[in-house]
């Protein structure tokens, strides 16, 4: 990377971490709401209201399982190659980065941003807080800085496999209000949109730990990528609720750029994958956020690998590096 800066130093809980240089993140354009273009196509509704046991299957297998008997197969890979392209499930609609709250991102690190970081240092970022907060002391046990995968530079901020079942491993990080935008380059050891409710990054009303306010999470479930809020399930484009319906997910061993816009006194929320918009929900949860949290939420497994890099939080869009 040409250029480091750390926008924001926070106190780490129960940890000794080192200060890294920022990453590329970087914004250019507006995130007036006024912009909306409405709700796309992301419909609200209460699927996976009970418990069920994770779609992916083991790492070292990349096997995976449905809820839905007789569909395995994931639909709807939004290609990390495509920037323009029209999410898969809804060929007549083709999103753009030039929609919601959006105008010409860069990619750069912008002065107002909260949190920038590349990962390159030897310990977790300065300006981030290990959740949950009683499991601080195992931090460097449950993440490590990875010198042998990394997007840009030369490591990334790897969250290893944890247990099957419940799993909570992330980093929380102040938003600058509850508008927001977060750009974050993601891999992952299985597809990213599998049967069943596994959670990657949230926006969070309180200071990140577990059963501590409320989270809107992008997630997985109905091997797509959704958003989940109590088992309240907004889809993405083209899906249903049913494996093999549409909606996007992204394969895994490859790193996709990942976008999402948050506006918590609207209730709008956006995701975008590989500048693909993917999610797109209007006056939904309305809630004061102060958090936002990335890594790996697993509610029942499986163990996976997962990678972050050039992980930005910020007022305006930050986009994608062209």
């Amino acid at each position: 990377m040409t250029f480091h800066r750390e926008t924001a130093r926070f106190t780490l809980v129960g940890i000794s971490c080192l200060a890294l240089a920022a990453a590329a993140a970087g914004c250019g354009g507006s995130s007036d709401p006024s912009d909306t273009g409405g709700a796309g196509g992301g419909g609200a509704g209460t699927g996976g209201a009970s418990s069920v046991s994770s779609g992916a299957g083991n790492p070292s297998s990349g096997s995976t399982s449905s809820g839905n008997p007789g569909s395995t197969t994931t639909t709807g890979s939004v290609d990390p190659s495509a920037t323009t392209s029209t999410a898969t499930g809804t060929p007549s609609t083709t999103s753009t980065t030039s929609s919601t709250g959006a105008g010409t991102p860069t990619g750069a690190c912008p002065p107002s941003a909260t949190f920038c970081s590349d990962f390159e240092g030897t310990g977790l970022p300065e300006g981030a807080t290990y959740r949950p907060a009683y499991q601080a002391a195992d931090a460097l046990k449950n993440m490590e800085i990875d010198a042998s995968t990394f997007h840009s530079g030369s490591s990334s901020l790897h969250v290893k496999p944890g247990a099957s079942g419940y799993d909570w491993r992330m980093l929380s990080v102040p938003t600058p209000g509850s508008k927001f935008w977060v750009r974050l380059y993601v891999r992952s050891s299985v597809d990213i949109g599998q049967s069943d409710h596994n959670a990657y990054f949230q926006a969070m009303t309180g200071s990140g730990d577990p059963n501590e306010g409320e989270n809107v999470e992008v997630a997985e479930q109905y091997c797509q990528i959704v958003l989940n809020m109590r088992d309240d399930v907004v889809l993405s484009e083209g899906g249903d609720f049913r494996c093999g319906s549409g909606g996007a997910n992204l394969p895994k061993d490859q790193w996709h750029c990942m976008e999402a816009y948050f506006d918590g006194a609207q209730g709008d929320v956006q995701v975008y994958a590989n500048g693909t918009k993917i999610i797109d929900k209007t006056g939904w949860k309305k809630l004061d956020f102060k958090t936002f949290s990335f890594g790996y939420l697993g509610f029942h497994g499986p163990a996976r690998s997962m990678w972050y890099d050039d992980v930005a939080v910020a007022p305006e869009r930050i986009g994608c590096p062209p």
